[in-house]
C-alpha cells in the first residue's frame, strides 16, 4: 500500500512538471523571419522558421502577439515564415500555410477570406482599402491582385539574395532586392525602356534594385542609383521620399516628385560634421560623443533594416553579431533632411534580429503609434520599444521569447 502511494505521489508530482514541458515546446518557437506590427501599435504578427530550413519552402510557425495584454499565441505550425503581415489601418493580417493558401484573418481568429495563391511567397502587401494586393514570389517576380484577377508587373528578374522589399503609398509602390550600380551612375533613371514582363527564359534583370513603380500604370517610373550589395527601402509615410540603406555604408533619400534630387545624410546635426569631412572623427568631435562615451555607436554602415518611428523621423538598424558587442546607440534621421538629428539609445539585448541580411523583414513599425519591433538574433522572441519623441528616447517596453 506505501509502495502505491508513493507511486500516485510520483505521478501527481510529475503531471505539472510534463504540463509545462508540452506547453513549452508547443509556444517555443524558432527565431523570426517576418514581422508585421498593426497600425496602431496593439499586435504584432510574425513569421519563424529555423536557419537550415530550406529557403524555397521556409514553412515554420505563426504567431500572434499582443502587446498591451504581453500575451503570446501560436497560431499555425504550417506557415510560410516570409508571409506575416498585417493589413494597414485594422486588426486584419495575412499570411500563407504550406500549400500555399492565404488566409485573411483578424486577431480575434475569425478568417475573412482564403484563396490558393499560384506560387510561394517571399513578401507581399495589401492597401486598407484592400484594393490593391501586391505579391513577389521566391524570384522576387511581382504580381498584383489574386485568385482569377492575377497580374505579372515584372517577370525579367531573379534576384534571390535576399527578401524584397515592398512598400505602398498612396500612387506608388517600391522594390528593392539587391542592386550594385556603377558609381557613375545617375541618381536617378527615368527613361526606362525595357518590358518588365520578359516571356523569354533568358532573364535580364532590368527592373532589380532599387525601383519605384506607378500603382495605377504597373509601370515602372524610376530607378535609383547609389546603393550596392543588399539593400533595404521603403516610402515614407507621407509618400514624399524613399529611403535606402545597406551594405555600401549609405543611407539614401530620393524625393519622389523630383528623383534626381537625393539626398545622402552625412551630416550631424550639433557637431561640425560637414560635406568632405570625415564621418568618423565629426562624430569624435562632437558632443554626441561625450553623451555616449561608453556606449558602441552604429554609424549607418551595413544596414539591414529601416523603421520609421513617427511621421517623420527613422532609424537604420544595422547588422548585428552573435557572441559579441553589438552597438546600443543609433543614428535619428529626419525624412527630407541630411542632417542626423540626433543619437538613440538602444537596448540590444537580447542581440537584434538583423544577424544576416537576409531577415530584413524582421524589424517593423507603427509609426502613428510609435512602436518598434524586432527579432531576436538566436531566439524566436521578440524586442518591442516604444519611442518618444519629445525626449528623444526608445525605450523598451517588452522582451519576450
Amino acid at each position: 500500500m506505501a509502495k502505491k502511494n508513493k507511486l500516485l505521489k510520483i505521478l501527481i508530482t510529475a503531471l505539472p512538471l510534463t504540463s509545462v514541458f508540452i506547453f513549452y515546446q508547443y509556444n517555443r518557437t524558432d527565431p523570426v523571419i517576418s514581422l508585421s506590427v498593426s497600425s496602431d501599435g496593439r499586435y504584432v504578427v510574425s513569421g519563424h522558421v529555423g536557419r537550415n530550413a530550406d529557403p524555397s519552402n521556409p514553412i515554420g510557425q505563426l504567431v500572434l502577439w499582443d502587446i498591451e495584454k504581453k500575451t503570446k499565441t501560436v497560431l499555425s505550425k504550417n506557415a510560410n515564415a516570409f508571409s506575416a503581415m498585417f493589413i494597414p489601418d485594422s486588426h486584419e493580417f495575412m499570411w500563407q500555410d504550406d500549400k500555399d493558401i492565404i488566409y485573411m484573418q483578424n486577431v480575434d481568429g475569425q478568417v475573412i477570406k482564403s484563396f490558393q495563391h499560384p506560387f510561394t511567397l517571399q513578401n507581399h502587401r495589401m492597401t486598407a482599402d484592400k484594393s490593391f494586393y501586391l505579391s513577389a514570389d521566391m524570384w522576387n517576380h511581382l504580381y498584383k491582385g489574386y485568385q482569377n484577377d492575377i497580374t505579372p508587373i515584372y517577370t525579367d528578374g531573379a534576384s534571390i539574395s535576399k527578401p524584397v522589399d515592398l512598400s505602398i503609398v498612396g500612387d506608388y509602390f517600391l522594390s528593392v532586392t539587391a542592386p550594385c550600380s556603377d558609381p557613375d551612375s545617375p541618381v536617378a533613371e527615368t527613361k526606362l525602356t525595357a518590358n518588365p514582363i520578359n516571356p523569354s527564359e533568358y532573364k535580364k534583370n532590368s527592373y532589380d534594385g532599387v525601383i519605384l513603380w506607378n500603382k495605377n500604370t504597373l509601370k515602372p517610373v524610376a530607378k535609383l542609383n547609389g546603393n550596392c550589395g543588399s539593400t533595404s527601402g521603403l516610402i515614407s509615410p507621407d509618400g514624399k521620399w524613399v529611403i535606402t540603406g545597406g551594405e555600401n555604408v549609405g543611407i539614401y533619400m530620393w524625393e519622389i516628385n523630383n528623383v534626381n534630387h537625393r539626398l545622402n545624410p552625412i551630416k550631424i546635426h550639433n557637431g561640425n560634421s560637414h560635406d568632405g569631412v570625415n564621418y568618423y572623427d565629426a562624430i569624435d568631435s562632437s558632443p554626441i560623443a561625450e553623451k555616449f562615451k561608453d556606449k558602441i555607436i552604429y554609424l549607418g554602415q551595413n544596414a539591414v533594416a529601416i523603421a520609421f518611428i513617427n511621421e517623420k523621423d527613422f532609424i537604420a538598424i544595422g547588422k548585428t553579431y552573435i557572441n559579441e558587442d553589438n552597438y546600443n546607440v543609433i543614428p535619428l534621421y529626419v525624412v527630407g533632411d541630411n542632417l542626423i538629428k540626433d543619437f538613440l539609445e538602444i537596448d540590444n539585448n537580447p542581440t537584434i534580429s538583423t544577424n544576416y541580411y537576409q531577415r530584413n523583414l524582421s524589424v517593423s513599425s507603427s509609426p502613428k503609434a510609435h512602436i518598434l519591433v524586432t527579432g531576436q538574433a538566436t531566439g524566436g522572441g521578440i524586442n518591442v520599444y516604444k519611442y518618444h519623441p519629445e525626449k528623444m528616447e526608445l525605450e523598451k517596453i517588452w522582451v519576450v521569447d
